[in-house]
């Protein structure tokens, strides 16, 4: 096997790595959302906090094959991003896995009375979320930077039903048991904006591999 066509194996090696932690990532998301849905959370919320430790294993596992690749075939320009962006990348997507099990554990934390019109708003949000995040893995597969100038556009959105649902959870008067609803539920919501963010942050990445720039999407 030729030098280069060993070195296109290794990158093409780290990008589908990207990819198959990438749907673990939206599973996870996926899963904490459903503990947040039901009543009957707490074996879901064990669930996602119990397959946290694969997604970081995946993190490790992409940033040896990474270094590696650095160290052996010294590449430059575009080469050289697409090893960066895949480190960065795994080190976003851990992070958002992290921000699954704070879902689900916050959500395993709330009462049977909790209000289903603030779940609803919370999963709306989310869903905007997951939209951004799938523009951002497709932008990722395909270098498609159209895909990746959507996600800041959605991200706005989800910034903007954040603000609303915050500012509701503090015109509330409450007793003991619905104010630790009202404290849970203001973090589901933080979380979520968050893994927003981190999704904005994948988008940059891959505007960066294709550019070789720096670009602020938000």
């Amino acid at each position: 096997m030729g030098v280069r066509k060993a070195y296109e194996q290794d990158l093409t090696y780290l990008k589908q790595e990207i990819l198959y932690m990438g749907k673990y990532v939206k599973y996870a998301f996926d899963q904490s959302l459903l503990a947040l849905k039901t009543n009957d959370n707490q074996s879901l919320a064990r669930e996602v906090v119990a397959d946290d430790k694969n997604v970081n294993s995946m993190e490790l596992k992409i940033m040896d094959a990474a270094t590696l690749t650095i160290a052996k075939q010294q590449p430059v320009a575009t080469d050289l991003r697409r090893c960066i962006v895949a480190l960065k990348m795994a080190s976003d997507l851990e992070r958002m896995a992290d921000i699954a099990v704070d879902i689900a554990k916050a959500s395993a934390r709330l009462s049977e009375n909790r209000s289903r019109e603030d779940i609803d708003q919370l999963i709306d949000m989310a869903e905007i979320a997951k939209q951004m995040f799938g523009q951002a893995m497709e932008a990722y597969e395909n270098q498609e930077l159209m895909h990746a100038q959507r996600v800041a556009s959605l991200d706005d959105h989800v910034d903007s039903k954040y603000k609303s649902f915050i500012q509701k959870q503090l015109r509330q008067s409450a007793d003991e048991v619905l104010l630790e609803d009202i404290t849970q539920l203001s973090f589901i919501g933080r979380y979520i904006e968050r893994f927003a963010d981190h999704t904005t942050n994948l988008a940059e990445w891959v505007v960066y591999e294709v550019n070789g720039h720096h670009f602020d999407l938000n």
